[in-house]
């Protein structure tokens, strides 16, 4: 049983202690003898064993861009050669990789939203496109080998708008403008 205040720190500092625990890991793997002869010198272990490989987020990409009509999730602007795969609730906030959760963005619109939830609009807008397009969803999902949980990305998803309601946080509307997240948000979800 955990003493009160646990989670609360947890959660709180989920993102510096899974950042110790995957280095942790990468120095074990990288210690054991055993593994020098397969690894060798090589020093992008942490991409390999953590991050999302370029391949798939490629794959992802261009069947986003086809399921959005090659538009930006966020502006609804074409977009054209230069796209990114955003983490509709940053991956700041939950550290995996749901193909719900994706969705295609002009660069300039991803690094703008960076990681902070979207605003009512954006989750308004989300929240149609994974159940309208779930079946789509699931078919990338499963080519790309990703998860692939409706129900799931929801849940995390409701989290992160009730955390940040309960902080008085702020939701990105487009550049440099935001809004308070309110229970209206949560409404959203029933």
């Amino acid at each position: 049983m955990l003493k009160a205040g646990v989670m609360y720190c947890l959660r709180r500092f989920q993102p510096l202690i899974q950042l110790l625990c995957r280095g942790h890991w990468v120095n074990h793997i990288k210690h054991n003898r055993l593994n020098h002869a397969l690894l060798g010198s090589s020093d992008d272990l942490a991409s390999f064993l953590f991050e999302t490989d370029r391949k798939s987020l490629q794959l992802i990409g261009n069947r986003l861009k086809r399921l959005a009509d090659g538009k930006c999730f966020y502006c609804g602007s074409r977009v054209h050669d230069s796209f990114d795969v955003d983490h509709f609730v940053p991956f700041s906030l939950y550290p995996r990789d749901q193909m719900h959760n994706f969705v295609l963005s002009h660069p300039t619109c991803n690094r703008s939203k960076s990681d902070t939830l979207a605003a009512k609009p954006h989750l308004e807008h989300w929240l149609a496109y994974i159940t309208t397009r779930d079946d789509d969803l699931q078919e990338i999902g499963l080519e790309a080998g990703r998860v692939c949980n409706r129900q799931s990305a929801l849940a995390v998803a409701q989290w992160g708008y009730a955390n940040a309601e309960s902080v008085s946080a702020q939701a990105w509307l487009k550049a440099a403008q935001y809004e308070a997240v309110d229970g209206a948000y949560l409404q959203m979800f029933d």
